[in-house]
C-alpha cells in the first residue's frame, strides 16, 4: 500500500498526526453549526464529492479518538499491506470478485494486471469513471447494484425494487436512530 500514488498524501499527513488530533480537539469546542460549516468551506475549496448536507456527519466522526483509530490503521497499513496474497486469492478465486476504478490512485489498474498475471482466471470488472475509491459519496447506490449483479447474475435491479420504498425505509431508519451515517446521494 505504501508504494501507491496517493501514500504520499497519507505519509504527509501521518507526520502531522499530533497536530491534526490537537486542531480536532480545538474543534471540540465549537459549536456544531460552525463545525459543518467549517467542513463546507473545506470541501468547497477542495474537495468535490462531500456534499453539504454530509457536513453535520462528518463533523461528528472528526473526533480525536475517531483520528488516533484512523492513523493507527493507517501507519499499520502503510507497513504491513505490501504485496496481495496470491496463493490465497488463487484458492478462493471462484468466490472473489475484485472491483477497480479506472483512476482509482490507492489500487490502480497496474495492480489489476499483476493480479491477472499471478491468477489469470481471476473475475474482476473495471468500473466506468464515474466510481472513486471513496465510492460511498458519490456512487453508493451503482456500487450496490453492482454487487448485487455479482451475487445474483442479473443485471436488471433497480434499487428502489431490491429495498421497497427505499427513501421511507431510510428515513425511518434515521428517525429510529437505526441509520447513524447516511453519505450517500447519488
Amino acid at each position: 500500500m505504501g508504494q501507491m500514488p496517493k501514500a504520499a498524501n497519507l505519509r504527509m499527513l501521518l507526520r502531522w498526526q499530533s497536530q491534526i488530533t490537537a486542531v480536532a480537539w480545538l474543534t471540540e469546542l465549537l459549536p456544531g453549526q460552525l463545525k459543518n460549516k467549517m467542513i463546507q468551506f473545506y470541501s468547497a475549496k477542495f474537495s468535490k464529492n462531500i456534499q453539504d448536507h454530509m457536513s453535520a456527519t462528518i463533523a461528528e466522526l472528526i473526533t480525536p479518538k475517531s483520528l488516533n483509530n484512523v492513523f493507527g490503521l493507517a501507519t499499520n497499513e502503510m507497513a504491513v499491506i505490501k504485496d496481495p496474497d496470491f496463493k490465497l486469492i488463487k484458492k478462493f478465486k471462484d468466490k472473489l470478485v475484485f472491483y477497480y476504478g479506472m483512476h482509482d490512485l490507492w489500487a490502480p489498474l497496474d495492480c489489476l494486471r499483476k493480479l491477472r498475471k499471478a491468477v489469470p482466471a481471476v473475475n474482476f470488472h473495471i468500473a466506468d469513471e464515474e466510481v472513486l475509491h471513496a465510492f460511498m459519496f458519490s456512487s453508493c447506490k451503482k456500487v450496490a447494484l453492482k454487487t448485487v449483479e455479482f451475487l445474483t447474475g442479473n443485471t436488471r435491479y433497480d434499487i428502489n425494487n431490491l429495498i421497497p420504498n427505499f427513501e421511507e425505509v431510510a428515513a425511518a431508519a434515521r428517525a429510529d436512530g437505526d441509520l447513524e451515517y447516511d453519505f450517500c446521494d447519488d
